[in-house]
């Protein structure tokens, strides 16, 4: 017997949310694969932010890090290609490929300065930063949007949640080091980093509560 039979006055999005349809499992995938993506790129920040000023880096955590990172930007790009799946009526296709496209250009910028290529300049990493940044807002609003879908506007509160902390934090130490670079306020790195770390570590924990409505 289908849900939608059980339950008649459910709207739509809390019959698919309560379902077994291969787009919900795929959601489901995908939001995990998300979070766990957000909590890597939050430990190898904190990796680099610890061994940076603290202690100098062995080999091994050297190459080990950028790895997470881009380990960590590959888990968000696939979870938000695997969101995709979602209902149809949650109208949230675009947000995921532009929250993917940022997961893409994050791992461009990762491999480049890892890897010591020339081409990239100093323009072009700011820009591939801004946009991964700007792919994690983008998947607060689809997170938005899926909490409207499945009547759960009392968790439109954690989705600002989100946006505050990538606004505030990822953004802020982006507006810092660009204007660090320009020469207008100097700002040390560790203060930067100080900046994006508390937004790894909010965007993971706040993320975590949402996905749970999602949970079986």
């Amino acid at each position: 017997m289908t849900v939608t039979a059980l339950n008649p006055d459910q709207t739509s999005g809390e019959q698919w949310i309560r379902g077994t349809s291969k787009s919900l499992k795929q959601t489901r995938l995908g939001l995990n694969l998300f979070f766990y993506g957000t909590g890597l790129v939050c430990i190898a920040a904190f990796g680099v932010l610890y061994f940076e000023f603290s202690t100098k880096m062995l080999g091994l955590v050297i190459k080990a890090l950028p790895v997470m990172g881009v380990t960590g930007n590959l888990m968000l790009f696939t979870g938000s290609i695997l969101c995709l799946s979602v209902s149809k009526e949650v109208n949230s296709r675009g947000l995921l490929i532009g929250s993917a496209v940022g997961s893409v250009a994050k791992i461009i910028f990762l491999v480049a300065i890892s890897g010591g290529f020339a081409f990239l300049s100093l323009p072009m990493a700011l820009c591939l930063k801004l946009a991964g940044y700007i792919g994690l807002i983008l998947f607060a609003l689809f997170l938005r949007k899926l909490m409207l879908y499945i009547n759960r506007p009392d968790q439109l509160v954690k989705v600002y949640g989100l946006l505050i902390t990538a606004v505030l934090f990822l953004l802020g130490s982006w507006c810092m080091e660009l204007v660090e670079d320009i020469g207008s306020i100097n700002f040390t790195l560790i203060h930067i980093y100080s900046v994006m770390l508390v937004g790894d570590f909010l965007y993971p924990c706040f993320l975590f509560r949402l996905k749970k409505h999602l949970s079986p």
